[in-house]
C-alpha cells in the first residue's frame, strides 16, 4: 500500500520502497484528503527515482504545501501559461513554444540562483527584469536577441495576469531594449558579392540558400525548410505562406528573376529530398548543428564584419528594390512590410507581371549575375 492511516495520526501516511537492503521510506504526508495524501506520495517517489527536475519538484511541493509561497513558483509558470494559451485557442508555432518554454526555464533559472528573494511570479517587479535584462546583456546576447527573450516573458506575464489573480504586474516592457538600438544592417554591392562568393566556398547549400532570400527577402526559416512543390520554375515562381503570416492564412507568390531561376534550376536535377536545401532543414532553426555550419562563418570569410546577420539579405532585398525606383507599394506586396491588413494580404496572381518587372530591377540593381 503506498499510503496509509495510522490509528494515533488524522494523516495519511507513505511508505516507498528504496530498494534491497535499505530501509523504506516512511512519513507522514501532512494530509486528511486522500488524494492529497497520493499526489505526496507521487511528488516522493519522483524525488527518489530522479524522474523530474528539482525545480518542478519544488514547484510542486509547494503548491501542495505551501510552505515557501501562497503564489505561482517561478517554475510552474510555463505549465500555466501554456495551459491558458491552449484553452485560448492560441495558434502558437512549435518553435515558439520551444523558444518561449526555454526562456521561462532560463529565467527561472537565474531567478533561484541570483535573485532568490523573488519565489513566485507575482512577486517579479521592476528590479528583478531589470537585473535579468543585465545579466543578458553581460553574458553577450545580442540587442536583438535580448529583446527577443524579454518580450517573450512579457508575452508570457501578460497571460499570466489574465489566469492568476496574485499577477497583476508586467515589469518586462519596462526593460525591453530599443529596437533601434542595434539594427541588422543591409549588404553593400560590394559585400553582396563578397558574402556570396564566399558561401558559394563553405558549400553545404549556403549559396543557394543566400540567392534565394537576396532576391525574394523571405527569412531564413522559410528558405530553410522551402520545398520544392512551392517552386514552379516553369510559371516562374515561388508560392508559399511564410512562417510569420500563415497562421493568419496569408501566402505570397514570389517571382523568380533571371539568377534565382538559373540557381534554383541547376540545383533541382537529381535532387531527392522534397526540401530545396536538405541539409537546412534538417537541422533548422539551428544550422550550427549539422552540415551547413554558422553562416557568421561565411560573413567572416568574407570579411564583412559589423551589424550583418543572415536577416541581412532580407533588408538588402528591400534595398535592392528601393534603389531600383520600385514604389512601397509593390515592396510591401514582394516583402510583408507593413502592418497593414488589405496589404499584408499580398497573393496577388493579377499583378505578377508588374512584381516580376519589380523583382528583376531589384536584381540588376545588385549587379544581375548572382
Amino acid at each position: 500500500m503506498a499510503i496509509y492511516k495510522q490509528k494515533t495520526s488524522r494523516f495519511w501516511w507513505y511508505s516507498i520502497s528504496r530498494g534491497r537492503n535499505l530501509p523504506r521510506l516512511c512519513g507522514s504526508t501532512g494530509k486528511e484528503d486522500r488524494n492529497d495524501a497520493l499526489a505526496v506520495e507521487a511528488v516522493l517517489r519522483q524525488a527518489h527515482a530522479g524522474t523530474s527536475t528539482r525545480e518542478r519538484l519544488v514547484a510542486v511541493i509547494d503548491a501542495l504545501t505551501g510552505s515557501r509561497c501562497d503564489g505561482l513558483p517561478l517554475a510552474g509558470v510555463w505549465d500555466v501559461y501554456y495551459g491558458w494559451a491552449s484553452r485560448s485557442g492560441k495558434a502558437l508555432a512549435d518553435i515558439t513554444v520551444r523558444q518561449r518554454r526555454r526562456v521561462c526555464v532560463r529565467f527561472a533559472e537565474w531567478a533561484a540562483e541570483n535573485w532568490t528573494a523573488v519565489r513566485d511570479a507575482g512577486a517579479v517587479d521592476r528590479a528583478c527584469a531589470n537585473g535579468f535584462a543585465e545579466f543578458l546583456s553581460k553574458s553577450g546576447a545580442a540587442d536583438k536577441t535580448r529583446r527577443n527573450v524579454i518580450a517573450d516573458l512579457g508575452t508570457v506575464w501578460e497571460g499570466l495576469r489574465r489566469v492568476r489573480d496574485d499577477v497583476t504586474a508586467n515589469p518586462w516592457p519596462l526593460v525591453l531594449p530599443s529596437a533601434e538600438s542595434e539594427r541588422i544592417a543591409a549588404f553593400t554591392v560590394s559585400e553582396e558579392l563578397a558574402v556570396l562568393n564566399a558561401a558559394d566556398d563553405a558549400g553545404h547549400g549556403w549559396g543557394l540558400a543566400c540567392r534565394i532570400a537576396r532576391h525574394t527577402g523571405l527569412r531564413y526559416g522559410d528558405v530553410a525548410r522551402l520545398r520544392w512543390d512551392q517552386v514552379d520554375l516553369d510559371k516562374n515562381v515561388i508560392r508559399l505562406r511564410p512562417s510569420k503570416t500563415a497562421r493568419h492564412g496569408i501566402g505570397v507568390v514570389l517571382p523568380l528573376c533571371a539568377a534565382l531561376h538559373k540557381a534554383l534550376s541547376l540545383a533541382r536535377p537529381g535532387v531527392s529530398s522534397e526540401f530545396v536545401l536538405p541539409e537546412h532543414a534538417a537541422c533548422y532553426p539551428n544550422p550550427w548543428q549539422g552540415k551547413p555550419g554558422r553562416f557568421s562563418e561565411v560573413l567572416k570569410k568574407a570579411g564583412v564584419n559589423g551589424r550583418h546577420t543572415f536577416h541581412s539579405w532580407r533588408h538588402t532585398f528591400r534595398t535592392r528594390l528601393a534603389e531600383a525606383g520600385v514604389s512601397d507599394e509593390i515592396a510591401k506586396r514582394l516583402g510583408g512590410w507593413t502592418v497593414d491588413k488589405t496589404a499584408m494580404r499580398y497573393d496577388h496572381d493579377g499583378r505578377l507581371g508588374e512584381l516580376a518587372v519589380a523583382v528583376e530591377a531589384a536584381a540588376k540593381s545588385g549587379g544581375g549575375k548572382n
